[in-house]
């Protein structure tokens, strides 16, 4: 059994193209949320596993030591069940770099072991209308709307930074975009070297968001995963 889990890790990392490499200056074992949008160019959708042998509870592992999340020491109190959505940046080793979003709250980030996992593609052609609505991310958000031009969307955003007592920096996204696969790139065409450019990919059911950093005040960040507002 051990052996057959080490083959499809091996598969599965072999799926996941070089772009999916740890981001740069960090072990290979880290899986953060605040790394996580920048983790991956191509995202793919992890299913916990249902049936007879599913675990009723799938742990999340940490990485605060050199030898997490393979060690038992490492797993977190946080677990997802059968049938949850998680969406999956890369893997290692034995495991999948995966965060889990809530219907209410901003979700756990962490390992999860591939043999929980059933792992897919995700639709990389999807309508325009798959696009459409509010979508939210703690106190972010972002909506899109059609434009009058064919295939183009109307993209607004809102992200907080809260500091102490009433120090709160604002973000913001304004503008018309035409999507490219289930991608965004917001911003691209402005030359503009401090102008607000951010990734949007529509990941399934959820949006995976990566600024860079000039889309507002100090420390205001869109980055994150977000879920359709219902």
């Amino acid at each position: 059994m051990i052996k057959r889990y080490l083959v499809l890790a091996a598969i599965l990392t072999a799926s996941f193209s070089a772009a999916q490499a740890q981001t740069p200056g960090n072990p290979d074992n880290w899986c953060r949320n605040g790394a996580f949008p920048t983790d991956s160019q191509d995202f793919k959708i992890g299913k916990v596993k249902s049936g007879a042998k599913a675990a009723k509870k799938v742990y999340f592992y940490n990485d605060y030591a050199e030898d997490c999340p393979t060690n038992e020491s490492c797993r977190e109190k946080s677990y997802v069940v059968p049938g949850n959505e998680v969406i999956v940046s890369r893997v290692y080793k034995s495991f999948a770099c995966s965060w889990y979003v809530p219907v209410k709250g901003i979700g756990t980030t962490g390992w999860i072991r591939l043999a929980d996992l059933d792992i897919n593609d995700v639709n990389k052609k999807p309508p325009v209308t798959a696009w459409l609505g509010d979508w939210e991310f703690a106190e972010n958000s972002i909506s899109f709307t059609r434009n009058k031009l064919p295939g183009y969307l109307n993209v607004k955003g809102e992200a907080f930074w809260r500091g102490s007592v009433d120090n709160v920096h604002i973000g913001e996204l304004d503008g018309r975009e035409k999507p490219v696969g289930n991608i965004i790139n917001f911003g691209s065409s402005d030359t503009d070297e401090y102008a607000c450019k951010a990734t949007i990919r529509l990941i399934g059911n959820f949006l995976v968001v990566d600024d860079n950093s000039n889309c507002g005040g100090v420390n205001v960040r869109f980055d994150g995963v977000y879920r359709r507002k219902k």
